[in-house]
């Protein structure tokens, strides 16, 4: 597996869980852990620059971020969108001087250390924009280059960082890979999928 060398890694988790319910999803369980904790585990001993949430310093979560390594940045404006968080990852590694960031979101608990390789991989391999893609759709995780940090510090809205993956260099992954959580519904399917898998 490729090692992520000048890489940061930001794992995104101010989101408003507004379609969750009154529950901070992240703090809900899948299988015998929170949510929040999931893709955090995955990359944790991944030799990344830097290991960045963004997202609260009192967050249900926070403690086991950081006994994985992470620090936590406090995003204010997280009502404001997800482009707050991907401006505030990209201001640190700018800061940093990280040869590239990858992004990933707290809220998909089945991304792999293998994908997560191949889009360092392929990112190694390219100097290119790489995103994670399903159905062609291209998500996160992604992988910016440093050239492309000052731009992810302009962007507004809710959209994040989604504008300039259109020409980013694809790895394609399952619908399981990559399922994101967002309601009720989905974590209980998601409990299911990973009782079958553990």
């Amino acid at each position: 597996m490729s090692q992520p060398a000048g890489i940061m890694l930001a794992l995104l988790a101010a989101g408003q869980s507004s379609r969750f319910g009154d529950q901070d999803k992240l703090t809900a369980l899948l299988g015998d852990r929170m949510l929040g904790l999931h893709a955090a585990g995955t990359a944790a001993d991944m030799a990344f620059v830097g290991k960045l949430v963004i997202g609260s310093p009192q967050h249900g979560c926070a403690a086991d971020w950081r006994r994985l390594g992470y620090q936590i940045i406090r995003n204010e404006d997280a009502a404001l969108g997800q482009a707050t968080s991907v401006r505030l990852a990209a201001a640190h590694a700018l800061r940093a001087g990280a040869r590239a960031l990858c992004i990933m979101l707290a809220d998909m608990p089945f991304v792999t250390r293998d994908h997560l390789g191949r889009l360092i991989t392929t990112f190694q391999q390219s100097g290119r924009i790489v995103a994670s893609s399903r159905h062609g759709q291209a998500m996160p995780p992604a992988i910016f280059s440093s050239a492309m940090l000052e731009q992810l510090t302009t962007l507004n809205g809710d959209s994040g960082a989604r504008g300039l993956l259109a020409e980013a260099h694809l790895v394609a992954g399952s619908d399981q890979l990559l399922l994101d959580i967002d309601s009720q519904k989905d974590l209980a399917a998601a409990n299911i999928l990973y009782d079958q898998i553990n």
